[in-house]
């Protein structure tokens, strides 16, 4: 498949237009994390050719992640310039270290059985939140909140 079909194809799922592909073309799409949830904030011809680019030489983060870490949006909308999109990064990137920090750090303490330090706990807990957040921003609150404490439960009973 060319790399022009495969921008047309993604453009339009993004978008949630309909779009024929064979079998044997979706499997060769499926690397390419493209969801019909990103709407028209991100979703231009130009962010998917570059995503697409990405994608071709490693890059493995979703579209969604993709856009927001290279501060890629649709610059006809409000709040799409990169000084905006840093803005809402570093607003982020502070409240999930602010949560994970807390959580993860509780959570890592008691999973070591209370051997290492609280401040060391809540460093690495800190690191782990800020990694779930620049990889897994669509399921960060399961991962920074949910899934910390449902390890605190299970190994703080113990």
């Amino acid at each position: 498949m060319t790399k022009s079909r495969k921008i047309d194809i993604l453009y339009k799922k993004a978008k949630g237009q309909r779009y024929e592909a064979t079998p044997a073309e979706l499997r060769e799409l499926y690397p390419y994390k493209v969801d019909v949830r990103e709407g028209d904030f991100y979703t231009t011809r130009a962010n998917i050719t570059n995503y697409v680019t990405a994608v071709d030489n490693g890059c493995r983060l979703s579209f969604y992640d993709w856009c927001m870490n290279n501060k890629r949006a649709d610059m006809r909308r409000k709040g799409s310039s990169e000084v905006a999109m840093t803005a809402r990064n570093n607003e982020k990137f502070g409240s999930a270290i602010f949560v994970g920090w807390l959580t993860w750090g509780m959570a890592i303490y008691w999973i070591f059985e209370a051997q290492m330090s609280v401040g060391a706990c809540a460093v690495i807990g800190a690191v782990i939140s800020y990694f779930f957040i620049r990889t897994a921003r669509k399921n960060a609150g399961f991962l920074i909140i949910v899934l910390p404490l449902a390890l605190l439960c299970i190994f703080g009973s113990k």
